[in-house]
């Protein structure tokens, strides 16, 4: 993706910023595109209250795009997920008047420059939310990574165990149940403490009403 800094024409008419940003000392980084789906990033965008209107300019600019369809933000990295409609702008254009609009030094693709290590983990978690996304839209948010990755595990080891000696590079069966076992329990840990503490909890009301349940 070419990112030069010539004026950006979009298609449609689009309300002129009459306001010049205040110039940021930073480009806007493109992580992850596919066709209607871009996810950005910039220091600017972590803790949006101290930066408003770096966040309110970048947003408004999306939103007055034709086929705009939503603007997600994660105040804490950083990183906003916009979608649109594909074929209605070129993502070079789009990511160019974002850019112009919030006041940022150009656009900066990290999908084709040498990262370091800290962008080179926040790109793959941002990668892993994305899969998890789409995982948990195409199962009409009844599921997704934290129940697919355990169910193919535990998958694993039965089919390790049909075949026995002849599973080839395959785990062992009780190797890939108890990796089954382990990351389900991992991931979800909020919910099964509390399944834990309500099961307690109703143990210690068994408990007192059958001691205050006896004769005197």
């Amino acid at each position: 993706m070419s990112h030069s800094e010539q004026d950006v024409t979009l298609p449609g008419s689009l309300p002129e910023i009459r306001e010049q940003p205040k110039p940021i000392d930073e480009p806007l980084r493109l992580v992850h595109h596919h066709p209607g789906y871009l996810r950005i990033r910039a220091g600017a965008f972590i803790h949006p209250e101290d930066n408003r209107s770096v966040v309110t300019a970048a947003q408004t600019a999306a939103e007055a795009v034709p086929g705009f369809r939503s603007w997600s933000l994660n105040p804490k990295t950083g990183s906003v997920v916009v979608e649109y409609k594909p074929g209605t702008i070129d993502a070079d254009d789009l990511l160019k008047h974002i850019a112009k609009s919030a006041g940022f030094r150009g656009v900066e693709n990290l999908a084709s420059n040498k990262m370091n290590r800290q962008e080179l983990v926040s790109a793959f978690l941002d990668t892993v939310q994305d899969v998890n996304q789409v995982v948990s839209e195409l199962t009409g948010e009844r599921a997704d990574l934290r129940e697919l990755v355990p169910v193919a595990l535990a998958a694993v080891s039965v089919l390790s165990f049909v075949l026995n000696e002849d599973r080839g590079r395959l785990p062992q069966w009780s190797s890939a149940l108890y990796r089954s076992y382990r990351v389900f329990m991992h991931w979800h840990r909020p919910e099964v403490r509390t399944r834990e503490r309500v099961a307690r909890q109703e143990e210690e009301r068994g408990g007192s009403g059958k001691k205050s349940g006896k004769p005197r």
